[in-house]
């Protein structure tokens, strides 16, 4: 199975494409903003978009009215679920939405035929597509220890040794030059030990607003002051400060502090156990000034 030459095929159009409707991709909140909907696609890269990079090719986009280098899409068909995922174009599926575009075109690849139904290889070749188009960041080292401890799951599933044969090694360094063999033993060495890790996604501000009012409809947190999330580096100054100043204002003596990621550094720091740290603290202060203080941490995927 040549992954390389089909990526080359899907880049250069020789792959048939069809129209599919944009909109199928995405959850509309309250507001009307359209946010991507993780259930309807392949995330191989360890951050499921970049907000910044989005606005800055719209904005292009409408000043020179170009469109030229907006790829084709690519889809993956799972035809024992019957479901149709976005694997090549997280963010250029965005882009065309916010530029009114509905629908755009799409190259299909069938998961059993084309892949063989490994989900290694549909994490392979979305990093080669990354890899190739031009309006888009570029395959990372950590895009491509996704798809190493992919493999490696995909080894213990059926029975055989977590770490990948010499071969699958050497072939994850002919694809990905940037990479080393001390990094790839490293990732092994690690996955061994912490597992794999989910990509982190990306909030908008809408989405931050709801999460509050979320919280604030539950029962458990009708008497509590409930912050609006903010990112994990506020947790020891910020989201203290305005948690007292709040918890004062409002004349109650409970505060929930939500949390989400801002950053890759944030995640892999919550991933290693701050979320444990935070919540010690928290009672700790809690317990000195007479205070219910909790946090809650919002997930990455």
């Amino acid at each position: 199975m040549n992954l390389i030459q089909l990526a080359k095929d899907i880049e250069t159009g020789n792959r048939p494409s069809k129209i599919v409707n944009l909109i199928q991709f995405f959850t509309q909140l309250s507001n009307g903003e359209y946010v991507p909907n993780p259930e309807t696609r392949i995330q191989v890269r360890n951050r499921d978009r970049d907000t910044d990079f989005i606005e800055r090719i719209v904005n292009k986009v409408q000043q020179t009215g170009d469109r030229s280098k907006l790829s084709t899409l690519t889809t993956v068909y799972f035809p024992k679920t019957d479901e149709l995922k976005l694997l090549n174009g997280n963010h250029t599926v965005e882009i065309e939405l916010k530029l009114g575009i509905h629908d755009a075109p799409a190259v299909t690849i069938d998961f059993e035929k084309d892949l063989g139904g490994k989900k290694s290889l549909l994490r392979r070749l979305g990093n080669l597509l990354n890899k190739e188009e031009v309006e888009r960041n570029s395959t990372s080292c950590e895009d491509v220890k996704g798809e190493l401890y992919e493999l490696m799951d995909e080894r213990i599933s059926e029975g055989k040794c977590a770490r990948p044969s010499n071969d699958e090694i050497e072939e994850l360094i002919s694809l990905y030059p940037f990479v080393s063999t001390r990094q790839i033993g490293q990732w092994i060495s690690y996955h061994q030990t912490g597992g794999t890790r989910r990509p982190m996604k990306t909030y908008s501000n809408q989405e931050l607003k709801e999460q509050c009012e979320f919280y604030k409809k539950q029962r458990k947190y009708s008497d509590y002051v409930v912050l609006e999330p903010r990112t994990l580096g506020a947790w020891s100054h910020t989201g203290i400060a305005e948690a007292f100043r709040q918890c004062m204002e409002e004349k109650k003596k409970k505060v929930l502090i939500p949390f989400y990621c801002g950053s890759v550094a944030e995640y892999n720091q919550l991933e290693d156990g701050l979320d444990l740290k935070i919540i010690e603290h928290y009672q700790e202060l809690g317990k000195y000034w007479g205070l219910t203080m909790e946090a809650d941490f919002l997930v990455s995927s």
